[in-house]
């Protein structure tokens, strides 16, 4: 019997809850909400039998709301039960300090996840992983015989010192944002502190500043001779040695090396083309980091704001003409189309050409004329026609980038129904969500099953998609929604539709902190049953503080089960789990997503008045 909570904290003035987990049949009534230094009760409320979730097996639940209770401090939960009175741990209640304490905190694991050491030395001096057959002229006349110097950026995941602008581009649909999305993110997330009344994050603003820099000197070192952007630094085994092992990696069209060689090696012909990106696979980020970078300019950086900005323009040019050619099936899909929007955006932003809106324009066009209207006041995104849009880390990004680009449109007429597109987008991913026994309102989406090609609905990331084996926790997915949800919460006219995306955003960020089935807050440091990464039976790799690890899915054989595998210990493992990387895992796009969300917050906080933004949701 578990009641659970935010490990880390709730803002005195929005949405608040804790869920208690206990065996059916229990009688759960009362609750007090008590001031932890003097026991005073502060609020009074009863608990709402839920009962199970899909096929979780870890009991039954009961909501306990307690929204309406303002003010600051520490404070638990007393909850009268039939086997007698539960409490909680104490957790805190506070304005803004915990969002602040958790970007500094997550914006610090940045900084020691950067490209160091003996991985920098050879980055410094790094050719291809194999030969290239049919080269380029362009980059034969620059590049012929020579080691490329691409230091910087940050290494991808506790197990994994590559560093990637994306990966999984064989399955055409799932192409995570990494390093170049994390760059642009450190930019966007010091313009959304700014947006709020921002001299009170000066400090943690300079260091937002700097680690965007970091990433965007990164990314001009990674440009192609053709335009385009190299794909991957790769990672060498865990025992190889790094000046031998370390090369500029390929990614092959029809199938993935992740999990071993890849099936299509022999049938595929190594070009320039295979070591370089699409918009999809991380080159639409990367111009808007670079983009960004050219308006942000902070001491310490490698390159000029023109030498930026010209980047940017020159690789939208080489994208724009090309991008078929470099996506693995030939074909734009809605992740093309929402990367080369969030370029434009930030192109226009730098620039003030107006051709750049007028390609926005169009862009945004091909974004909302992929929405499937559900006749219900929803709809959702396809990737492609028939093909309903989920994604492990990138869920919210369509709503986050129409957002961006109507905050940039001078057509009052055309950013309303930019907007519009992202309120029905919304209310479908509320619904979905609703629909079930959901206590946490964990975020449900809409997928295509790749066994019979049906529509299904589901909690968590199916086994069977196009990148199998690939598939884990998803808190990047949750982060993103939370994100987008409150972004666009702070632009509806509606009341009770505001007040609904501020519960769905505070759901997913207090599952991540620690609200969730396993009492586990996600970010190494802080809260409570922190998971640990186990490589094998060894802990070789070690999580850092205020990295986000990947988090809780189905269950291992139980597509509607959960699970959240922790480290192989003597000898013992769950399910045959001795590399618990899916669960335990830090990754760059859950924190960046992260420090994403909670700088809406704040911004939102700071555009509606302080203290008002979700109150009473």
């Amino acid at each position: 019997m578990l009641l659970l909570t935010n490990h880390i904290g709730y803002r005195s003035a929005g949405p608040k809850k804790a869920v208690l987990q206990a065996e059916e049949g229990l009688d759960a009534g009362a609750f007090s909400v008590i001031e932890a230094e003097s026991g005073r009760s502060a609020f009074s409320g009863q608990a709402v039998y839920v009962g199970p979730v899909a096929s979780w097996r870890t009991g039954s639940y009961w909501r306990l709301d307690f929204s309406p209770l303002r003010g600051e401090g520490r404070f638990r939960i007393e909850l009268a039960t039939s086997e007698g009175t539960l409490r909680s741990a104490d957790f805190e209640l506070r304005e803004r300090l915990i969002e602040m304490r958790m970007i500094s905190g997550v914006g610090y694991y940045f900084k020691a996840q950067r490209d160091t050491g003996e991985w920098l030395a050879r980055d410094r001096g790094i050719d291809f992983e194999r030969p290239r057959a049919g080269r380029d002229e362009r980059s034969a006349a620059t590049r012929e015989g020579g080691l490329l110097d691409l230091h910087g950026g940050w290494f991808d995941a506790t197990g994994d010192y590559g560093i990637h602008l994306s990966h999984l581009s064989h399955a055409s649909f799932f192409n995570p944002q990494q390093a170049a999305f994390s760059a642009y993110a450190f930019f966007r997330v010091f313009e959304l502190l700014e947006d709020s009344g921002g001299e009170q994050y000066s400090m943690i603003s300079r260091r937002l500043l700097d680690e965007g820099t970091w990433g965007a000197d990164f990314l001009m070192r990674m440009r192609s001779p053709s335009g385009s952007f190299f794909r991957s630094i790769g990672r060498e085994g865990a025992f190889d040695i790094v000046s031998h092992k370390r090369r500029i990696e390929l990614e092959y069209r029809g199938s993935s090396s992740q999990f071993g060689e890849a099936s299509t090696a022999a049938e595929e012909t190594v070009t320039d083309r295979s070591y370089e990106v699409s918009f999809r696979s991380g080159g639409g980020f990367a111009i808007a980091a670079l983009a960004s970078a050219s308006r942000h300019y902070y001491p310490g950086a490698a390159f000029s704001r023109d030498e930026y900005i010209r980047a940017a323009k020159a690789a939208y040019a080489c994208l724009e003409r090309d991008n078929e050619l470099y996506a693995n099936d030939g074909r734009w899909n809605l992740l093309d189309e929402y990367c080369a929007l969030a370029a434009l955006v930030e192109l226009y932003r730098a620039t003030a050409e107006p051709g750049y809106l007028l390609e926005a324009r169009g862009m945004a066009a091909r974004m909302t004329g992929r929405l499937v209207d559900t006749g219900e006041g929803g709809a959702y995104w396809e990737a492609a026609p028939g093909r309903p849009f989920h994604h492990a880390s990138d869920a919210g990004m369509p709503v986050f980038v129409l957002l961006s680009y109507a905050g940039i449109e001078k057509d009052p007429s055309r950013a309303a129904s930019a907007r519009g597109a992202c309120e029905k987008a919304m209310r479908f991913e509320l619904a979905v969500t609703r629909e079930v026994a959901n206590p946490f309102g964990y975020a449900r989406f809409l997928f295509r099953d790749e066994d019979d090609g049906s529509i299904k609905r589901r909690f968590f990331f199916p086994h069977n998609s196009r990148p199998k084996p690939w598939w884990q926790g998803e808190n990047a997915r949750l982060a993103s929604l939370a994100c987008s949800a409150t972004l666009l919460a702070s632009e509806v006219a509606e009341e009770s539709l505001a007040m609904e995306l501020a519960r769905y955003a505070t759901d997913q960020l207090d599952w991540i902190m620690g609200l969730n089935p396993f009492d586990a807050c996600m970010i190494e440091g802080y809260g409570r049953n922190n998971i640990q990464y186990s490589f094998n039976g060894r802990f070789d790799f070690l999580n850092a503080p205020g990295g986000i690890c990947n988090g809780i899915t189905s269950g291992l054989e139980d597509e509607e089960g959960i699970e959240f595998v922790g480290p192989a210990e003597g000898g013992n493992s769950k399910g045959g789990v001795t590399d618990n990387w899916r669960w335990a895992e830090q990754w760059l796009p859950h924190a960046s997503w992260y420090l994403l969300a909670l700088s809406a917050r704040v911004a939102a906080e700071g555009k509606a008045g302080a203290g008002s933004y979700g109150a009473g949701a």
